[in-house]
């Protein structure tokens, strides 16, 4: 037996093989129990390794995503990209949304069986194919109607070419997510490859990421430049040669931090602090290129260069022409609203109704336009208004029945009788 065979078996051995890599009763439906628990690498990223990621990607056979994705993984610690994604996910996350008959009518029993976290997770996950390419999610156990172990697989373990989990990265076999026994418990969701060098996209993070190495060192070189050039310089100058005497002089020098001191000879030592004027205006290059970067980041992810920091108006609102930023992020609204319905109602719906769900074959899943109705109610209350000042007065049925807004008729009010003639004598005496 060679050292690598036993190698593997010392390893099987050591975590027990049969319990951590062999599917359990419990979650034998879930693909992540196929795969071993390794350590992802985390390699230093540059240009060179975000090159290598696409090569590896576009290959004509056996094309990998690893490198593509170790790529990705870093590039979401990123502060303005995690920003970014965030607000972009909000954008969806945060609509209201409904279950509707063939009729157009709500249907309740559905929403409450999609009103839970693991919805709210499912829609999340889905959100994340955008930036990362494609997501494979695991709906896990069924309990109390509810999926409570819904989990994402790990992306470097996946070939979207050839449709399979593997057990470890760069391993051409695998396990298909398309196979009868796990297709109903997994939703696979993708990107579309523009320019066809896959079967799946690369995803937004694919060009963010080139941005965001360069933010990276830059954060790096700025803070080397303020190590530098921004704080002074200690300079001790002492008569003391050796021993322990110097040893205290020289870490009282190099140690001067909250509070520090030092007792120096009248004449002999002395400790200075020297201001370096060598950076000038060097420090705005840095903060110029971090800005111009962040922006690009933005506008790949957001539509627009200030759609992060200075976001004005609200999206949908009546405000006249919108902003170049609103409109931007009411975009991105509008189409990952697209994209997350069609998973929905193509995906999701019909594995829930294979898994014994009872979900209706002519129900679908939509978004409320909240923002929209609120345009059209405000733009028939001001009709509504010019009416009334023209002297007409519009139809309450027809009021009720586009804006949704239900009307009530004021209470009369009673007239206050007319005051007494001894009443009226006696208040016009008082002001005479």
């Amino acid at each position: 037996m060679g050292v690598i065979d036993k190698s593997i078996k010392g390893f099987k051995n050591l975590f027990n093989y049969q319990s951590i890599f062999q599917p359990q009763e419990s979650n034998n439906k879930n693909l992540g129990s196929k795969v071993m628990p390794l350590q992802l690498q985390r390699i230093k990223q540059d240009t060179l390794t975000w090159r290598e990621g696409i090569e590896e990607a576009e290959r004509a056979y056996v094309p990998f995503r690893v490198k593509m994705q170790e790529t990705f993984v870093d590039t979401i610690l990123n502060g303005h990209v995690s920003a970014c994604i965030e607000r972009r996910k909000d954008l969806t996350l945060l609509r209201d949304w409904q279950i509707l008959n063939a009729d157009g009518t709500p249907n309740e029993d559905v929403e409450k069986i999609l009103n839970s976290a693991w919805f709210n997770k499912f829609m999340s996950f889905s959100l994340d194919t955008i930036f990362f390419g494609y997501t494979l999610i695991s709906l896990g156990d069924i309990k109390d109607g509810k999926f409570e172990d819904i989990e994402v697989i790990k992306r470097w373990n996946i070939s979207p070419d050839r449709k399979v989990v593997s057990s470890v990265p760069y391993d051409v076999n695998g396990v298909s997510f398309e196979a009868d026994e796990f297709k109903n418990w997994h939703v696979y969701i993708k990107t579309v490859n523009d320019i066809g060098s896959s079967k799946c996209g690369f995803g937004l993070l694919y060009s963010v990421a080139l941005y965001e190495i360069f933010l990276r060192n830059l954060l790096g070189y700025n803070g080397d430049f303020v190590e530098l050039y921004s704080q002074p310089y200690r300079i001790g100058k002492t008569n003391k040669t050796q021993g322990i005497e110097r040893d205290t002089f020289e870490d009282a020098v190099a140690n001067m931090g909250s509070a520090g001191y030092a007792i120096l000879d009248a004449q002999d030592d002395t400790i200075e602090f020297l201001d370096s004027s060598l950076g000038g205006t060097g420090y705005k290059g840095y903060a110029d290129l971090e800005s111009r970067i962040e922006k690009k980041i933005s506008k790949l992810i957001l539509g627009h260069a200030d759609a992060l920091d200075s976001t004005s108006g609200k999206i949908g609102a009546s405000q006249g022409e919108e902003s170049p930023t609103a409109q931007a992020l009411e975009d991105k609204q509008t189409k990952d609203g697209v994209f997350i319905t069609d998973v929905i109602n193509c995906e999701l719906l019909p594995r829930l109704r294979n898994l014994g769900f009872a979900i209706p074959e002519d129900v679908t899943f939509e978004f409320k336009n909240d923002s929209e109705q609120i345009e059209t109610n405000n733009n028939i209350v001001e009709l509504a208004v010019k009416i009334k000042q023209a002297g007409l007065q519009i139809s309450k049925d027809y009021f009720e029945e586009q804006t949704g807004i239900k009307l009530f008729d004021l209470p009369a009010v009673a007239s206050s009788p007319a005051p007494s003639q001894s009443v009226k004598n006696r208040l016009e005496s008082l002001y005479k």
